[in-house]
Formats: structure tokens, C-alpha cells, sequence
């Protein structure tokens, strides 16, 4: 039987969202998995329904989606700053509490302090060895391309989806 990849990730906000879902699940498929893309969800659009309702028909429907899955393959490339878009994270954080196998990708294998930098500016080397912000904060630099909340309990894929649909493959038959 098939294990089932959630395909988390910010390519729901694109305006071609259920091509490129159909595309990473036809990838899925070709590495013998089922893909669940976040827009597969149902949800209540009912006339009337407030925004709020919606907000949380879609949250409710993406858990049970995750919980369908065997594995989670989240992009955490950085979306709209330096870091992964939150509601992927959150996702990730939802498959590792329930015990699911989690992947990750990330086109470049880069320190988060190089990102806040691209994405921010004003980083500096502070007297104490640290990078800091332009507001003075520190910034983790424990040699992770990503907060070590992601960076530990991630598979990380340097690459796109196609090299981590490749990984999970090969740790799969190693298993």
C-alpha cells in the first residue's frame, strides 16, 4: 500500500495553486506515493458563512488531511521575508507531534543569518562573536538553515521538491 506525502507548503497562495498541487502529486505518484495537497481539503463556503468560519473550516480540514498522511514534505523556502511561510511550520509542527516522518526542502543551503540579511538587511558581527539584527536581536547561528526548531527534527533536502520526493524514496526503502 501506498504511503500518503502531505505536501505542505505556500504554493496554496499562488494564483495556478491546483496546477502546481497537481503537478507535485502526479511527482508523488511517480515515486510511488500518494500526494494530499492542503486545497484537496472540503470545506463549507456556504453562502452567509463569515470569513472566520471559512478560516476555520479550512484549519480543521487541513489537520485531517495531515493525519491521512504518513509523511509530510514541506517546502520551508523563505515566503514573504527571511523565514518559512508560518502555517507550513505549523503543519510541521503538527506531523512531528503526531509522530509522522517530516522533509523539508530548501533551494539553498545558506546560515538563517545570511536570509535575515538578504531578506532584512543591517546584519552585523557583534562584539561578543553573535550576528545581530538591525534591531540588535540575536540571531541563531548554530550552522542550520533554519531555526533549530525546524533545522533538528526535519529531514532537510537542499533542493527542490523533485530531490526531496527522491530522498523519501530512498529512506523508504531503506525502512
Amino acid at each position: 500500500m501506498a504511503k500518503h506525502i502531505y505536501l505542505a507548503g505556500f504554493e496554496v497562495f499562488y494564483p495556478d495553486a491546483m496546477e502546481i498541487g497537481a503537478r507535485l502529486k502526479a511527482s508523488c505518484e511517480e515515486h510511488g506515493f500518494v500526494g494530499i495537497f492542503p486545497k484537496d481539503n472540503m470545506i463549507n463556503k456556504q453562502p452567509g458563512c463569515s470569513k472566520s468560519e471559512i478560516a476555520s473550516d479550512i484549519f480543521q480540514a487541513n489537520l485531517k488531511l495531515i493525519e491521512q498522511a504518513d509523511i509530510v514534505a514541506a517546502n520551508l523556502n523563505c515566503f514573504r521575508g527571511s523565514e518559512p511561510d508560518s502555517g507550513t511550520v505549523f503543519e510541521v509542527g503538527y506531523a512531528y507531534a503526531k509522530g509522522q516522518a517530516i522533509y523539508g526542502y530548501l533551494d539553498k543551503d545558506i546560515a538563517l543569518w545570511e536570509k535575515v540579511a538578504l531578506h532584512w538587511g543591517g546584519v552585523q558581527l557583534a562584539e561578543n562573536g553573535r550576528y545581530v539584527d538591525k534591531d540588535g536581536m540575536f540571531i541563531e547561528d548554530l550552522g542550520l538553515p533554519l531555526n533549530l526548531m525546524l533545522g533538528i527534527p526535519v529531514n532537510l533536502v537542499i533542493g527542490p521538491f523533485e530531490a526531496c520526493i527522491k530522498q523519501i524514496q530512498l529512506d523508504q526503502a531503506k525502512a
